[in-house]
């Protein structure tokens, strides 16, 4: 059952009551929105799943700009576009891919280069129709469950369309930064191309305040921190698509970010006497300077092979640098003192090749053949120093360079059964090996891994607007090579170990769903219950006698249930309004390596609300809205602190006004409530097996607000 905490209905309740004053007040001449097109969609004269179809006149009542505007129109998309500050899982090769937006039918090959982040930029003038999909998608190795969009592009007229937008980003700190877009899609004979640029503060200013108590409660000392930057991302995006009049198709896509990072961050530490007073015992500066710099080229071929027969080719190819430099300082009155440094040197690159053979070989029967071959490196050389009167003084850190080259290749086939009309069984198995080298200093090892992924997958549509499905898999994490090598952790301003014995999580994962559709297109309401039993879960464990590093624990049981639901109010009343939520609630257990008791898995939450709505009101060409967000409590468990962590509700509100036929207007401001991430952390002397609590942490991380404009025009 979707439960909202009391402050949510309220927020909710405020909506409602705001659209119904604007429908049956002045804008009571407001059009009933129009209503799309429900189709089943068929293979083989089996159902397979259902279609929601929205056309150009549909959308065409919005005054789109772009085709994120159209998608906001529609219910149930909601988690399949990234919006403000939304995060991308890391999956391991393109196979586990998560991105669930298809460009005519087809994926837009990237790690990197997300569809999403394409949407943003593509004209709405260039777009068909959208459609909602559920169901099996076979141009997609996506979740059982999941709904798929797919943006159907007018076909080639000879001519372009484009977008523009300019605004201002006001920061909490008083920070005032510009920003700017320019995007362009069009299409010369059978050759079609978009090409955008963009220009976008990427800075949080954030107040860090902790509270050091004695195992009594009494204060201790009291450190504030002021962390700021001054960031801007510059990014240029590009893709060609060719259609032979055969059917063949040829995509190629390109990408390039820039980012720049000059951070301040200021540490001051109060100490108590024990009076109530507090004194101040020093300033601690860190100049933190570098950039980030990732370009990456990608492309996918199609083919038919004969009337049962495709082919389809994926590559990508993608490099990221970080370059990096702190400098710490003693701040006394303006007077700096350098006392030392790091300096990090990173590159990472990618490379993915990928074919895959489709073959229809009955009626009801579809076999898939495929391999994906993948070279990862990471080439990353970590450095420490320490400043005596102007002398440097290099400072040893262990396993502090490591040159990392994992080669990976895995073959995969699944098979489709449609037995009876609206059932699909598809079995599948998939076999990867990997070969992993490291070279350092301090380390020199090469391992190789094997694995077995078999899955099963059943739909069942029980009526045109009804699906159950049921999802069995063999699943393998993705390794992140940063862990390693030693790394600098500036939340606590300590280096963290880095571990080369690392291995991935493996998983037996275990899904039940269903989903209803409202009719036409009326909304959508979905849920599910999991249940995952995870080996070598990836977590903190001991090294040595006094530190921790990332390593594997044993196996762990994480296990949980999701409802998600969305609604269109101009289907059934005069509100031409979307409303969305999702609720997330799970548990999970796995023995602490410094305690040997059982808890939850760390940094896994306890549970995950968030809830959106959008009010058109066509008449007076404006539309506002809302969402809102918040994470439920998790831990970190180490070798002598336990960490108990918290998050405050995130909200944003934006109102949007048409200022003249494709020209929009929008406010916004983000993070209004400004998140405060808690932290209670229990520090033990000399670890936690002791019971001896030494201190107790008491951390409020508050990030500021962000307010601007936008303003946004096609061409």
């Amino acid at each position: 059952m979707l439960r909202f905490s009391g402050g949510g209905l309220a927020v909710i309740a405020l909506a409602v009551s705001l659209s119904s004053a604007h429908v049956y007040g002045a804008s009571a001449q407001d059009a009933p929105a129009l209503d799309p097109q429900v189709q089943v969609q068929t293979r083989d004269g089996t159902d397979t799943g259902s279609v929601v179809v929205y056309d150009a006149e549909y959308f065409a009542q919005y005054n789109p700009i772009t085709a994120e505007d159209m998608l906001n129109r529609i219910p149930g998309t909601e988690g399949l576009v990234g919006g403000f500050g939304s995060d991308q899982e890391e999956r391991r090769g393109l196979r586990s891919n998560t991105d669930q937006i298809l460009i005519d039918g087809k994926r837009l090959t990237g790690k990197e280069n997300q569809s999403s982040s394409f949407l943003e930029r593509l004209p709405a003038k260039s777009v068909e129709r959208i459609e909602l999909i559920t169901g099996n998608v076979r141009e997609l190795d996506t979740d059982v469950g999941v709904r798929v969009i797919n943006v159907v592009l007018k076909e080639g007229t000879g001519r372009g369309s484009g977008f523009a937008q300019i605004g201002t980003f006001v920061f909490s700190d008083g920070a005032v930064v510009p920003m700017g877009s320019l995007s362009y899609n069009g299409s010369v004979g059978n050759l079609s191309y978009n090409a955008s640029t963009q220009l976008r503060p990427a800075q949080s200013p954030t107040d860090v305040v902790d509270i050091i108590r004695s195992p009594t409660g009494d204060r201790v000392s009291v450190i504030e921190e002021e962390r700021r930057q001054s960031q801007r991302q510059i990014e240029g995006r590009g893709a060609l698509t060719y259609n032979w009049e055969s059917g063949k198709t040829l995509q190629l896509n390109g990408l390039f970010t820039y980012f720049p990072r000059d951070n301040f961050d200021t540490t001051t530490t109060f100490l108590d006497p024990g009076n109530g007073s507090l004194i101040e015992s020093g300033t601690v500066v860190d100049n933190i300077k570098g950039d980030n710099t990732t370009w990456e080229i990608s492309g996918d071929y199609s083919q038919s092979l004969g009337k049962s027969l495709n082919f389809t080719g994926l590559f990508i190819y993608s490099n990221s640098g970080v370059d990096r430099e702190n400098e710490n300082f003693i701040q006394v009155g303006e007077d700096r003192t350098q006392t030392g440094g790091d300096n990090r040197d990173q590159t990472a690159t990618e490379k993915i090749l990928r074919g895959t053979l489709n073959w229809n070989i009955a009626k009801k029967h579809d076999l898939e053949l495929g391999v994906e071959g993948a070279i990862n490196t990471l080439d990353k050389d970590l450095d420490f120093f320490s400043v005596v009167n102007g002398a440097i003084f290099d400072i040893p850190i262990i396993n502090s360079d490591q040159k990392i080259t994992e080669d990976r290749i895995e073959g995969f086939s699944t098979y489709s059964w449609k037995p009876i009309d609206g059932l699909e069984i598809e079995t599948g198995l998939a076999a990867e090996y990997s070969s992993l080298t490291q070279i350092g200093s301090d380390v020199g090892t090469e391992r190789s891994f094997t694995f077995v992924k078999p899955s099963l997958d059943i739909w069942y549509n029980v009526d045109s607007a009804t699906q159950v499905w049921f999802s069995a898999s063999r699943d393998v994490g993705q390794l992140d090579f940063d862990d390693f090598v030693a790394t600098v952790n500036r939340e606590d301003n300590e280096v963290l170990s880095g571990n080369p014995e690392l291995a991935p999580e493996k998983s037996w994962d275990f899904e039940v769903g269903a989903e209803r559709r409202l009719n036409d297109g009326a909304g959508v309401i979905n849920g599910r219950v999991f249940y995952r039993r995870v080996n070598d879960v990836k977590d903190l464990i001991p090294f040595g006698l006094t530190d921790s590093q990332p390593g594997n624990l044993g196996s762990g049981d994480h296990y949980g249930a999701e409802i998600e639901g969305s609604i269109r109010f101009g289907r059934f009343t005069s509100v031409d309004a979307v409303l969305s939520g999702s609720f997330l609630i799970q548990d999970s257990k796995v023995a602490d390596p410094f305690t040997g008791v059982n808890r939850r898995f760390g940094n896994q939450t306890k549970y995950e609300y968030s809830m959106e709505a959008r009010h058109d009101v066509k008449s007076w060409g404006t539309s506002y809205g809302f969402d809102f967000s918040k994470k439920g409590p998790n831990l970190e468990s180490d070798v002598a602190e336990l960490d108990l962590k918290s998050t405050t509700l995130d909200a944003r509100i934006f109102l949007e006004q048409t200022i003249t036929d494709g020209t929009i207007l929008r406010l916004f401001w983000a993070n209004m409530l400004k998140i405060s991430n808690k932290r209670v952390r229990t520090v033990f002397d000399p670890s936690q097996a002791s019971g001896t609590i030494d201190r107790v942490e008491f951390r409020d991380s508050e990030r500021g607000w962000i307010a601007g404009f936008r303003l946004r025009t096609t061409f």
